[in-house]
């Protein structure tokens, strides 16, 4: 009877150590098992601290910072970050206030879009960059000294970009660059209303021994960004060579197709040679080559937007890249009749 009696005593220990054991490797088990095996408390807990410790970085710090350089890319409506900082390049041989005046914009731009609760995913494009940039450079391009013809860009980049953001509400149709064309018309009559100092225009230094109106072939491409010089010019095609070889092709070409037929003209404009005549052409073939278009529809582009330009300057208005606006206006709305739809 004594050993019957040791023998359950020894038994029921048995017992209890294998539910012991058992709770001890059920709880391991709860806390090593993956989501969705084994619905432990434990489990929970492991997830949920592991989620803690990845959050998603798409649309953090990053992809902001990643928005400047794509915002001054969208100029040439690339969303490209190489294409980005080749252009910053460019604008810094252009002069180093020119580089400055590019990062700021875009970088107001993004900051002004975050306030506005703009979704990540357009400011890490860059679509809230490109108007911005452009204000800033127009600014410190138009009016001297730095310091208070930056601080107007600013407030026109501010300005400029809440106006992209009603026209991406309302419009049916891309703003383009419509937002920094209103703005800079402003802020030039209110530099004009005030006598602003205006800043002197960079001169234009010959390349490869031309000199004069060929210049144009580089220069244009510069001035989409409102500057100056065959060197700047050069290094922004070779940004969009980055992109696509065939949009510098197509930039080239079309800054020299208006090249050729302002030299046609019974009186050549003394300007020729800046790249004024050419920017719209080459900004145009670039914009209809990205958005899906012929050449052939480039073909009919050119000569609209020299024709657009001088009825601009016949109204006594800067013509910036307006005559492109209109162009692109053009062709997103006979998209858009013909689709549902003015995206490619």
């Amino acid at each position: 009877m004594v050993a019957g009696a040791a023998g359950r005593g020894r038994g029921a220990g048995h017992r209890r150590g294998r539910r012991r054991g058992g709770r001890r490797a059920a709880a391991r088990r709860g806390r090593f098992a993956p989501p969705g095996c084994e619905g432990t408390r434990g489990s929970e807990l492991v997830n949920d601290t592991a989620a803690a410790k990845s959050p998603p970085v798409r649309h953090g710090a990053l992809e902001l910072l990643r928005a400047v350089p794509a915002g001054v890319s969208q100029v040439y409506l690339q969303e490209s970050v190489p294409a980005g900082i080749a252009f910053l390049v460019a604008l810094a041989l252009a002069g180093p206030e020119f580089a400055l005046a590019g990062l700021v914009g875009s970088a107001v731009g993004v900051l002004t879009a975050t306030a506005l609760r703009v979704p990540r995913e357009r400011i890490s494009q860059g679509l809230f960059g490109f108007n911005a940039t452009l204000v800033v450079l127009g600014t410190v391009a138009s009016f001297q000294p730095l310091g208070p013809a930056l601080l107007v860009g600013i407030a026109g980049a501010v300005v400029a970009t809440v106006l992209a953001r009603v026209a991406d509400l309302l419009l049916t149709v891309p703003a383009r660059t419509a937002p920094f064309v209103l703005t800079y018309w402003l802020i030039v009559y209110i530099g004009h209303h005030f006598d602003w100092i205006r800043a002197s225009p960079s001169p234009v230094s010959p390349v490869l021994g031309l000199d004069g109106d060929p210049l144009a072939l580089f220069s244009a491409e510069a001035e989409v960004f409102l500057m100056s010089g065959w060197l700047p010019g050069l290094v922004m095609l070779i940004g969009l060579a980055i992109v696509r070889f065939r949009l510098a092709v197509g930039a080239f070409c079309g800054a020299a197709v208006a090249l050729a037929a302002v030299e046609l003209l019974p009186h050549t404009p003394p300007d020729v040679a800046s790249g004024v005549y050419g920017f719209n052409a080459a900004l145009v073939v670039v914009g209809l080559l990205t958005t899906g278009r012929t050449w052939r529809s480039c073909l009919v582009a050119v000569p609209a937007v020299l024709l657009l330009q001088g009825g601009v300057e016949a109204l006594g208005l800067v013509p910036t890249t307006f005559p492109f606006v209109l162009a692109m206006w053009t062709a997103d709305l006979h998209r858009l009749h013909r689709t549902g739809t003015a995206r490619p």
